[in-house]
């Protein structure tokens, strides 16, 4: 029992990891930030407010303070469905789906996710320098832990947390640099159920062979950074380069099981309980044009390039002091060795357009924004852990300045476009089948993946800011 937790458990954490919880270019919502989503993530020539941290930090030297706050909430609302392709094998031997394999959808909460920063130029004209904590905008992942889709997912719980210090420079009134300095944390919470089937009684999907796994695993620091440029040719028209550098997290943690209820494993014994896991997550790259007046009104054109091809594998090893299993039925002892799980992300291109108006040259700003993004996930990986997909987005926002203060209110929808699979190659994790398939002569473990997909997320977003 104890074996297939592990060897499952750490697909699954890597499963997760590799993909995401936001649903959307991998792992991230284009945009965070109530301002930058509000212009559908065109914010790359036009930043303006702290949230420039992750976006263009280049664009901090718009501060026009000598010190300024940012608060910024999103609260995301997901709406995630799976409809499994019919199977007659569990149609036929699982009572509960007598009449079908049932559609099952998300149930996770709204998920809220704050960010906050300080800006101050300590009073050096052209310099400013910014202290920031964020995380990328995501969804949550909760599932029925006995529904059609419990071998891929039950739960999850994904944060990716960035602690910023960043320098902008102004050396000419046409030329800005700003450069960032990462603390990046991740840390995931997954739990999904393995078959422990086999292959001399019973068959893949019988619900007394299933384990329930859970495995938490978190990475307290990686380094990272990025960098942004800002150049304004003429009057009226800017520029916005920026670059995020990669991160390369190496999470640890513990693994927890369920044991299933058949009497076949009442025996099992596990030795050892710490694993690791090494993953990548993409450089990123964008770039944006902005024509605008000053007083009235701004449009920006803008593209991302995320390079989540670099998620090509994730590497699986047992921690410290190493994970062995004693009498497991039909294999006996042995010990758990590093393995690696494909994922094969493609690259992530997304276009954006987003405009603002002042009708009162200042008090109130108006925007509005759409993108177009590709998916990450191809057919043969995708599962509930990672519904992605080329998506389109719009939003809608506006900023109220209050003399020193500003407050910002955005409302967003993201569609991602519907999927049908059905070349899959996602079955459910099995060690037993692992470490000697000979018992199952021609039959595996159940191909999990095919089925149609549906996701999308409505984010409401709200940003405090305020200069003195």
């Amino acid at each position: 029992m104890a074996a297939i937790a592990f060897a499952a458990v750490c697909a699954l954490v890597a499963g997760p990891l590799g993909s995401n919880a936001a649903h959307a270019g991998a792992f991230y919502i284009p945009e965070r930030g109530a301002r930058a989503l509000s212009l559908g993530g065109a914010f790359i020539a036009g930043a303006d407010d702290l949230n420039a941290q992750w976006l263009n930090p280049a664009a901090l030297t718009r501060l026009s303070k000598d010190f300024a706050l940012y608060v910024d909430l999103g609260l995301i609302f997901s709406d995630q469905s799976f409809a499994r392709q019919s199977d007659e094998e569990v149609i036929r031997k699982d009572p509960t789906y007598a009449d079908g394999i049932p559609s099952v959808s998300d149930e996770g909460p709204p998920f809220p996710d704050p960010s906050l920063a300080i800006a101050t130029n300590f009073g050096l004209e052209d310099w400013v320098f910014c202290l920031g904590a964020y995380g990328p905008y995501a969804g949550t992942n909760q599932w029925p832990e006995d529904g059609p889709q419990r071998y891929s997912l039950v739960s999850l719980q994904a944060v990716e947390f960035f602690a910023q210090l960043s320098v902008a420079w102004r050396p000419s009134d046409r030329f800005s640099i700003g450069i960032g300095l990462q603390s990046v944390m991740t840390s995931i919470k997954q739990r999904l159920v393995i078959s422990s089937y086999p292959g001399v009684f019973g068959w893949p999907e019988q619900r007394d062979l299933d384990v329930l796994a859970q495995v938490d695993v978190v990475d307290a620091f990686t380094p990272s950074g990025n960098l942004g440029l800002l150049i304004t040719p003429v009057d009226g028209f800017d520029i916005g380069l920026s670059a995020q550098l990669p991160v390369s997290a190496d999470l640890s943690g513990k693994l927890k099981t369920r044991r299933p209820s058949h009497y076949y494993f009442s025996d099992t014994q596990i030795v050892g309980d710490n694993i690791n896991v090494k993953l990548d997550f993409p450089w990123i790259f964008r770039v944006g044009l902005r024509a605008f007046d000053p007083d009235l009104w701004s449009v920006e054109l803008a593209a991302v390039l995320e390079m989540w091809s670099a998620l090509d594998a994730i590497s699986v090893a047992p921690g410290e002091g190493g994970i062995a299993f004693t009498n497991v039925p039909g294999i006996g002892t042995y010990n758990v060795k590093p393995f690696s799980i494909e994922q094969r992300y493609d690259d992530v291109v997304s276009i954006r357009l987003g405009g603002s108006w002042s009708p009162s040259r200042g008090d109130f700003t108006v925007r509005a924004g759409v993108f177009y993004e590709t998916g990450a996930a191809p057919d043969e990986t995708l599962s509930v852990l990672d519904i992605d997909g080329d998506k389109l987005g719009f939003a809608v926002g506006g900023t109220l300045r209050l003399g020193k203060f500003q407050i910002d209110l955005t409302a967003a929808w993201v569609e991602t476009f519907e999927r049908t699979v059905t070349n899959s190659e996602k079955t459910q994790v099995n060690p037993i089948y692992t470490a000697d398939p000979t018992p199952y002569d021609e039959t595996g473990p159940s191909t999990i993946g095919n089925g149609t997909y549906s996701a999308r997320n409505i984010i409401l977003a709200t940003t405090f800011s305020a200069g003195f």
